[in-house]
Protein backbone atom coordinates (compact mmCIF):
# COMPACT_ATOMS: atom_id res chain seq x y z
CA UNK A 1 0.00 0.00 0.00
CA UNK A 2 2.77 1.98 1.00
CA UNK A 3 4.67 1.75 -2.38
CA UNK A 4 1.43 2.14 -4.14
CA UNK A 5 0.92 5.79 -2.60
CA UNK A 6 4.54 6.23 -3.64
CA UNK A 7 3.33 5.59 -7.24
CA UNK A 8 0.87 7.71 -7.52
CA UNK A 9 2.15 10.75 -5.97
CA UNK A 10 4.96 10.24 -8.25
CA UNK A 11 2.60 10.15 -11.29
CA UNK A 12 0.38 13.20 -9.81
CA UNK A 13 3.62 14.99 -9.97
CA UNK A 14 4.84 14.38 -13.63
CA UNK A 15 1.19 15.09 -14.51
CA UNK A 16 0.98 18.49 -12.73
CA UNK A 17 4.74 19.14 -14.31
CA UNK A 18 3.61 18.34 -17.76
CA UNK A 19 0.56 20.69 -17.06
CA UNK A 20 1.92 23.51 -16.05
CA UNK A 21 4.76 23.49 -18.80
CA UNK A 22 1.91 23.34 -21.32
CA UNK A 23 0.02 26.30 -20.32
CA UNK A 24 2.83 28.52 -19.54
CA UNK A 25 3.13 32.50 -21.10
CA UNK A 26 6.38 32.71 -22.69
CA UNK A 27 6.26 36.03 -24.44
CA UNK A 28 4.21 39.35 -24.65
CA UNK A 29 3.63 38.78 -27.86
CA UNK A 30 0.62 36.34 -28.17
CA UNK A 31 1.48 35.22 -31.94
CA UNK A 32 5.10 33.84 -30.16
CA UNK A 33 3.24 32.64 -27.38
CA UNK A 34 1.51 29.80 -29.46
CA UNK A 35 4.61 28.72 -31.36
CA UNK A 36 6.68 28.51 -27.76
CA UNK A 37 3.97 26.04 -26.65
CA UNK A 38 4.32 23.81 -29.60
CA UNK A 39 7.99 24.02 -29.21
CA UNK A 40 8.88 22.45 -25.63
CA UNK A 41 12.44 21.34 -25.72
CA UNK A 42 11.32 17.65 -24.89
CA UNK A 43 14.70 16.05 -25.29
CA UNK A 44 15.41 18.40 -22.16
CA UNK A 45 11.51 17.79 -20.04
CA UNK A 46 11.21 14.42 -20.78
CA UNK A 47 14.58 12.88 -19.47
CA UNK A 48 14.23 15.68 -16.55
CA UNK A 49 10.75 14.73 -15.15
CA UNK A 50 11.60 10.72 -16.01
CA UNK A 51 14.57 11.11 -13.43
CA UNK A 52 12.91 13.24 -10.81
CA UNK A 53 10.40 10.69 -10.84
CA UNK A 54 12.60 7.65 -10.39
CA UNK A 55 14.64 10.09 -7.85
CA UNK A 56 11.57 10.39 -5.70
CA UNK A 57 10.50 6.77 -5.23
CA UNK A 58 14.15 5.30 -4.96
CA UNK A 59 13.85 8.03 -1.89
CA UNK A 60 11.47 6.57 -0.18
CA UNK A 61 12.10 3.15 -1.19
CA UNK A 62 15.61 3.88 0.64
CA UNK A 63 15.03 5.56 3.33
CA UNK A 64 12.04 4.03 4.42
CA UNK A 65 13.35 0.76 6.53
CA UNK A 66 15.86 3.14 8.35
CA UNK A 67 13.33 5.76 9.29
CA UNK A 68 10.82 2.81 10.54
CA UNK A 69 13.89 1.40 12.82
CA UNK A 70 14.56 4.40 13.91
CA UNK A 71 10.80 5.20 15.27
CA UNK A 72 10.01 8.16 12.97
CA UNK A 73 7.67 8.74 10.08
CA UNK A 74 8.78 6.82 6.23
CA UNK A 75 7.51 9.39 3.98
CA UNK A 76 9.50 12.12 5.72
CA UNK A 77 12.44 12.42 3.44
CA UNK A 78 10.33 11.95 1.21
CA UNK A 79 7.63 14.32 1.49
CA UNK A 80 10.67 16.88 2.25
CA UNK A 81 12.20 16.05 -1.43
CA UNK A 82 8.43 16.10 -3.18
CA UNK A 83 8.23 19.60 -2.13
CA UNK A 84 11.44 20.50 -3.40
CA UNK A 85 10.45 18.97 -6.67
CA UNK A 86 7.08 21.25 -6.49
CA UNK A 87 9.23 24.25 -5.62
CA UNK A 88 11.42 23.47 -8.40
CA UNK A 89 8.94 23.29 -10.58
CA UNK A 90 7.29 26.77 -9.52
CA UNK A 91 10.42 28.08 -10.29
CA UNK A 92 11.36 26.75 -13.31
CA UNK A 93 7.58 28.43 -14.45
CA UNK A 94 8.56 31.83 -13.11
CA UNK A 95 11.75 31.62 -15.49
CA UNK A 96 9.67 30.82 -17.97
CA UNK A 97 7.84 33.96 -17.04
CA UNK A 98 10.78 36.07 -17.16
CA UNK A 99 12.09 38.13 -19.90
CA UNK A 100 15.75 36.12 -20.64
CA UNK A 101 17.57 39.41 -20.86
CA UNK A 102 17.40 39.79 -17.15
CA UNK A 103 19.04 36.48 -16.88
CA UNK A 104 21.41 37.55 -19.19
CA UNK A 105 22.85 41.16 -17.41
CA UNK A 106 25.19 41.27 -15.50
CA UNK A 107 23.61 42.54 -11.95
CA UNK A 108 22.45 38.90 -11.79
CA UNK A 109 25.46 36.70 -12.67
CA UNK A 110 27.66 39.08 -10.23
CA UNK A 111 24.53 38.84 -7.33
CA UNK A 112 24.80 35.28 -7.94
CA UNK A 113 28.09 34.86 -7.57
CA UNK A 114 28.29 37.14 -4.06
CA UNK A 115 25.53 35.10 -2.77
CA UNK A 116 27.82 31.93 -3.41
CA UNK A 117 31.43 33.55 -2.02
CA UNK A 118 29.52 34.45 0.82
CA UNK A 119 28.19 31.22 1.58
CA UNK A 120 31.30 29.53 1.45
CA UNK A 121 32.74 32.16 3.58
CA UNK A 122 29.62 31.59 6.02
CA UNK A 123 30.38 27.83 6.17
CA UNK A 124 33.54 28.23 7.39
CA UNK A 125 32.12 30.65 10.18
CA UNK A 126 29.05 28.89 10.57
CA UNK A 127 29.15 25.70 9.27
CA UNK A 128 27.82 22.03 10.59
CA UNK A 129 29.84 19.38 10.24
CA UNK A 130 29.07 16.11 9.22
CA UNK A 131 31.62 12.98 9.34
CA UNK A 132 34.27 14.95 9.83
CA UNK A 133 34.00 17.34 6.80
CA UNK A 134 32.35 21.11 7.56
CA UNK A 135 30.59 21.39 4.54
CA UNK A 136 26.66 22.34 5.24
CA UNK A 137 25.36 25.47 5.87
CA UNK A 138 21.99 25.44 8.27
CA UNK A 139 19.19 28.17 7.47
CA UNK A 140 15.70 28.18 9.26
CA UNK A 141 16.17 24.08 9.31
CA UNK A 142 17.33 24.07 5.81
CA UNK A 143 21.10 22.19 5.53
CA UNK A 144 23.05 23.06 1.81
CA UNK A 145 26.52 22.88 0.64
CA UNK A 146 27.28 26.32 0.09
CA UNK A 147 29.44 24.66 -3.26
CA UNK A 148 26.69 23.80 -5.07
CA UNK A 149 25.16 27.29 -5.07
CA UNK A 150 29.01 28.42 -5.78
CA UNK A 151 29.29 26.11 -8.95
CA UNK A 152 25.34 27.26 -10.37
CA UNK A 153 26.93 30.80 -9.78
CA UNK A 154 30.54 30.76 -11.41
CA UNK A 155 28.78 29.12 -14.46
CA UNK A 156 26.54 32.61 -15.08
CA UNK A 157 29.61 34.69 -14.24
CA UNK A 158 31.90 33.19 -16.30
CA UNK A 159 29.58 33.00 -19.01
CA UNK A 160 28.20 36.97 -18.53
CA UNK A 161 32.14 37.62 -18.33
CA UNK A 162 33.44 36.11 -21.57
CA UNK A 163 30.45 37.05 -23.88
CA UNK A 164 33.05 38.78 -25.45
CA UNK A 165 36.65 37.99 -26.15
CA UNK A 166 39.13 39.09 -23.73
CA UNK A 167 42.84 39.98 -23.37
CA UNK A 168 44.88 37.52 -21.36
CA UNK A 169 45.53 40.50 -18.98
CA UNK A 170 41.62 40.91 -18.18
CA UNK A 171 41.58 37.19 -17.61
CA UNK A 172 43.06 38.19 -13.83
CA UNK A 173 39.81 38.99 -12.70
CA UNK A 174 37.87 35.66 -13.56
CA UNK A 175 40.73 33.42 -12.55
CA UNK A 176 41.10 34.84 -9.27
CA UNK A 177 37.60 33.82 -8.22
CA UNK A 178 37.87 30.60 -9.30
CA UNK A 179 40.88 30.54 -7.52
CA UNK A 180 39.44 31.56 -4.36
CA UNK A 181 36.36 29.39 -4.95
CA UNK A 182 37.60 26.93 -5.39
CA UNK A 183 40.07 27.18 -2.31
CA UNK A 184 37.77 27.82 -0.19
CA UNK A 185 35.75 24.36 -0.69
CA UNK A 186 38.94 22.51 -0.81
CA UNK A 187 39.34 23.18 2.95
CA UNK A 188 36.20 22.21 3.78
CA UNK A 189 37.21 19.70 3.01
CA UNK A 190 35.84 18.79 -0.54
CA UNK A 191 38.25 18.01 -2.91
CA UNK A 192 35.92 16.87 -5.17
CA UNK A 193 33.92 19.92 -5.11
CA UNK A 194 37.59 22.10 -5.91
CA UNK A 195 37.87 19.94 -8.82
CA UNK A 196 34.58 20.52 -10.04
CA UNK A 197 35.06 23.90 -10.07
CA UNK A 198 37.81 23.96 -12.06
CA UNK A 199 36.83 21.74 -14.61
CA UNK A 200 33.36 23.57 -15.17
CA UNK A 201 36.11 27.19 -15.57
CA UNK A 202 37.93 25.15 -17.85
CA UNK A 203 35.15 23.88 -19.74
CA UNK A 204 33.69 27.87 -20.37
CA UNK A 205 37.37 29.30 -20.43
CA UNK A 206 38.25 26.55 -23.58
CA UNK A 207 34.89 27.22 -25.47
CA UNK A 208 34.71 30.61 -25.23
CA UNK A 209 36.66 31.18 -28.87
CA UNK A 210 40.39 31.38 -27.40
CA UNK A 211 43.34 29.67 -28.76
CA UNK A 212 43.52 26.20 -28.74
CA UNK A 213 47.36 26.76 -27.34
CA UNK A 214 45.88 28.75 -24.13
CA UNK A 215 42.89 25.82 -23.60
CA UNK A 216 45.76 23.30 -23.40
CA UNK A 217 47.76 25.21 -21.40
CA UNK A 218 44.69 25.37 -18.91
CA UNK A 219 43.83 21.35 -19.17
CA UNK A 220 47.88 20.81 -18.40
CA UNK A 221 47.53 22.95 -15.19
CA UNK A 222 44.00 21.91 -13.99
CA UNK A 223 45.32 17.81 -14.83
CA UNK A 224 48.81 18.40 -13.11
CA UNK A 225 47.13 20.62 -10.17
CA UNK A 226 44.78 17.77 -9.58
CA UNK A 227 47.41 14.80 -9.79
CA UNK A 228 49.44 17.11 -6.94
CA UNK A 229 46.33 17.19 -5.14
CA UNK A 230 46.02 13.86 -4.75
CA UNK A 231 49.83 12.78 -4.49
CA UNK A 232 50.09 15.12 -1.63
CA UNK A 233 47.50 13.66 -0.04
CA UNK A 234 48.06 10.33 -0.80
CA UNK A 235 51.82 11.15 0.80
CA UNK A 236 51.36 13.23 3.99
CA UNK A 237 48.72 10.76 5.20
CA UNK A 238 50.96 7.58 4.41
CA UNK A 239 53.30 9.82 7.04
CA UNK A 240 50.41 10.60 9.74
CA UNK A 241 50.39 13.84 8.62
CA UNK A 242 46.70 14.25 7.70
CA UNK A 243 45.16 14.53 11.06
CA UNK A 244 43.41 17.38 10.49
CA UNK A 245 41.49 18.11 7.80
CA UNK A 246 42.09 15.80 4.84
CA UNK A 247 42.94 12.96 6.86
CA UNK A 248 39.30 11.18 5.66
CA UNK A 249 40.09 11.88 2.22
CA UNK A 250 43.02 10.03 2.46
CA UNK A 251 41.70 7.18 4.00
CA UNK A 252 39.18 7.28 0.49
CA UNK A 253 41.80 7.55 -1.91
CA UNK A 254 43.75 4.35 0.04
CA UNK A 255 40.35 1.95 -0.17
CA UNK A 256 39.85 2.50 -3.89
CA UNK A 257 39.72 -0.74 -5.53
CA UNK A 258 39.43 -2.59 -2.71
CA UNK A 259 37.41 -1.68 0.14
CA UNK A 260 37.54 -5.18 1.31
CA UNK A 261 40.79 -4.07 3.18
CA UNK A 262 39.00 -2.16 5.43
CA UNK A 263 34.99 -3.60 5.15
CA UNK A 264 34.01 -3.40 8.69
CA UNK A 265 35.49 0.21 8.94
CA UNK A 266 36.56 2.89 6.32
CA UNK A 267 35.13 0.72 3.42
CA UNK A 268 32.20 -0.69 5.21
CA UNK A 269 30.06 1.38 2.71
CA UNK A 270 31.91 0.91 -0.17
CA UNK A 271 31.87 -2.52 0.25
CA UNK A 272 28.39 -3.12 0.95
CA UNK A 273 27.45 -1.18 -2.47
CA UNK A 274 29.20 -3.44 -4.38
CA UNK A 275 26.79 -6.09 -2.64
CA UNK A 276 23.56 -4.49 -3.21
CA UNK A 277 25.25 -3.67 -7.34
CA UNK A 278 25.95 -7.47 -7.30
CA UNK A 279 22.24 -8.58 -5.54
CA UNK A 280 20.88 -6.48 -8.38
CA UNK A 281 21.49 -8.56 -11.22
CA UNK A 282 19.66 -7.77 -14.70
CA UNK A 283 16.23 -7.09 -13.70
CA UNK A 284 17.03 -6.57 -9.69
CA UNK A 285 15.11 -8.28 -6.46
CA UNK A 286 12.12 -6.00 -6.86
CA UNK A 287 10.95 -2.60 -5.57
CA UNK A 288 11.45 -2.02 -1.95
CA UNK A 289 13.40 -5.34 -1.38
CA UNK A 290 16.64 -4.56 -1.15
CA UNK A 291 18.98 -5.92 1.37
CA UNK A 292 21.79 -3.82 2.54
CA UNK A 293 19.51 -0.73 2.59
CA UNK A 294 18.47 -2.34 5.86
CA UNK A 295 21.43 -1.12 7.81
CA UNK A 296 24.33 -2.66 5.73
CA UNK A 297 24.49 0.83 3.62
CA UNK A 298 23.82 3.82 6.02
CA UNK A 299 21.79 7.03 4.57
CA UNK A 300 21.41 4.97 1.28
CA UNK A 301 19.28 7.85 -0.41
CA UNK A 302 22.14 10.46 -0.98
CA UNK A 303 25.20 9.35 -2.14
CA UNK A 304 24.65 5.38 -2.99
CA UNK A 305 20.97 6.13 -4.34
CA UNK A 306 22.23 4.27 -7.49
CA UNK A 307 23.52 0.91 -5.52
CA UNK A 308 19.78 0.63 -4.44
CA UNK A 309 18.10 1.39 -7.32
CA UNK A 310 20.35 -1.17 -9.22
CA UNK A 311 19.66 -3.82 -6.24
CA UNK A 312 15.96 -3.31 -6.69
CA UNK A 313 15.03 -2.70 -9.82
CA UNK A 314 17.94 -4.02 -11.84
CA UNK A 315 21.24 -3.17 -14.11
CA UNK A 316 18.64 -2.75 -17.33
CA UNK A 317 16.95 -0.01 -15.36
CA UNK A 318 19.94 1.46 -13.79
CA UNK A 319 21.24 2.05 -17.08
CA UNK A 320 18.11 3.22 -19.14
CA UNK A 321 18.64 5.86 -15.82
CA UNK A 322 21.94 7.03 -17.03
CA UNK A 323 20.80 7.32 -20.38
CA UNK A 324 18.47 9.72 -19.49
CA UNK A 325 20.69 11.63 -17.96
CA UNK A 326 22.79 11.57 -20.46
CA UNK A 327 20.20 12.13 -23.29
CA UNK A 328 20.04 15.34 -21.34
CA UNK A 329 23.24 16.42 -21.03
CA UNK A 330 24.34 15.74 -24.85
CA UNK A 331 21.36 17.51 -25.86
CA UNK A 332 22.47 20.84 -23.91
CA UNK A 333 26.03 20.44 -25.76
CA UNK A 334 24.25 20.50 -29.01
CA UNK A 335 22.55 23.22 -28.27
CA UNK A 336 25.46 24.94 -27.14
CA UNK A 337 27.17 23.86 -30.71
CA UNK A 338 24.27 25.72 -32.53
CA UNK A 339 24.28 28.55 -30.55
CA UNK A 340 25.31 31.90 -31.81
CA UNK A 341 24.93 33.92 -28.64
CA UNK A 342 28.36 33.61 -26.96
CA UNK A 343 26.69 33.66 -23.77
CA UNK A 344 23.82 31.90 -24.26
CA UNK A 345 26.20 29.05 -25.62
CA UNK A 346 28.59 29.13 -22.43
CA UNK A 347 25.62 28.95 -20.33
CA UNK A 348 24.51 25.57 -22.37
CA UNK A 349 28.25 24.24 -22.12
CA UNK A 350 28.87 24.88 -18.12
CA UNK A 351 25.32 23.01 -17.23
CA UNK A 352 26.07 20.17 -19.17
CA UNK A 353 29.38 19.73 -17.69
CA UNK A 354 28.05 19.99 -14.18
CA UNK A 355 25.53 17.62 -14.85
CA UNK A 356 28.15 15.58 -16.79
CA UNK A 357 31.11 15.64 -13.76
CA UNK A 358 28.42 14.90 -11.22
CA UNK A 359 26.95 11.48 -12.54
CA UNK A 360 30.32 10.59 -13.75
CA UNK A 361 31.79 11.14 -10.39
CA UNK A 362 29.12 9.67 -8.73
CA UNK A 363 28.67 6.56 -10.70
CA UNK A 364 32.71 5.90 -10.98
CA UNK A 365 32.85 6.44 -6.66
CA UNK A 366 30.37 3.45 -6.74
CA UNK A 367 32.08 1.50 -9.05
CA UNK A 368 34.85 2.18 -7.42
CA UNK A 369 36.97 3.65 -9.64
CA UNK A 370 37.62 6.94 -7.60
CA UNK A 371 37.41 7.78 -3.79
CA UNK A 372 34.00 8.05 -2.27
CA UNK A 373 33.06 11.52 -2.66
CA UNK A 374 29.56 12.84 -1.47
CA UNK A 375 28.94 13.90 -4.95
CA UNK A 376 24.77 12.83 -5.42
CA UNK A 377 23.84 11.70 -8.87
CA UNK A 378 21.16 14.35 -10.18
CA UNK A 379 17.65 14.47 -9.69
CA UNK A 380 18.08 11.06 -8.57
CA UNK A 381 19.88 11.35 -4.75
CA UNK A 382 17.79 12.64 -1.82
CA UNK A 383 18.82 16.65 -1.33
CA UNK A 384 16.55 18.91 -1.63
CA UNK A 385 18.47 22.38 -2.51
CA UNK A 386 20.63 20.47 -4.62
CA UNK A 387 17.80 19.55 -6.80
CA UNK A 388 16.42 22.93 -6.91
CA UNK A 389 19.40 24.87 -7.81
CA UNK A 390 19.86 22.44 -10.70
CA UNK A 391 16.15 22.45 -11.61
CA UNK A 392 16.92 26.27 -11.90
CA UNK A 393 19.96 25.82 -13.90
CA UNK A 394 18.02 23.60 -16.53
CA UNK A 395 15.00 25.97 -16.14
CA UNK A 396 16.96 28.99 -17.86
CA UNK A 397 18.48 26.21 -20.37
CA UNK A 398 14.90 25.76 -21.26
CA UNK A 399 13.78 28.78 -21.76
CA UNK A 400 16.90 29.84 -24.15
CA UNK A 401 15.89 26.62 -26.32
CA UNK A 402 12.25 27.47 -26.56
CA UNK A 403 13.43 30.65 -28.01
CA UNK A 404 15.73 28.79 -30.54
CA UNK A 405 12.97 27.10 -31.17
CA UNK A 406 10.48 29.49 -32.38
CA UNK A 407 11.55 32.29 -35.14
CA UNK A 408 14.38 35.27 -35.08
CA UNK A 409 12.32 37.72 -33.47
CA UNK A 410 12.22 35.81 -29.94
CA UNK A 411 16.40 35.53 -30.22
CA UNK A 412 16.40 39.16 -30.71
CA UNK A 413 14.18 40.07 -27.86
CA UNK A 414 16.96 38.66 -25.76
CA UNK A 415 20.15 40.21 -27.08
CA UNK A 416 21.55 43.32 -24.56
Amino acid sequence: MLVLFANVWCLFLVICGATLVYNIDLDEEEEIKMIRRKKIDWLLVLPYLGTSTIGLLMVYSASSYRLIAAGENQFSLFMKQAIFMGLSWMIMLLIYRVKSTVMLQGKFAKILLAIGLVSLVLVKIHGVSINGAQRWVSIMGIQFQPSDVTNVALIFYLAYFFRKERTTRELVAPCSIVFLSSLLVLFQPKVTGAIMIWLIAFVIISTAQFPYQLTILIFLALALAAVATGGLILFLGSHQLLRGIFAHTYDRIRLVGNPFLDPYGKGFQMSNSYYALYNGGFFGRGLGNSITKKGYLPVAETDFVYSILVEELGLIVGLIVLAMLFLLILRLFVLASKETQQQVSLIYFGVGTLLLIQTSINIASILGLIPMTGIPLPFISYGGTSYLLLSIALGVCLKFSSEDRTNEKTSELRII
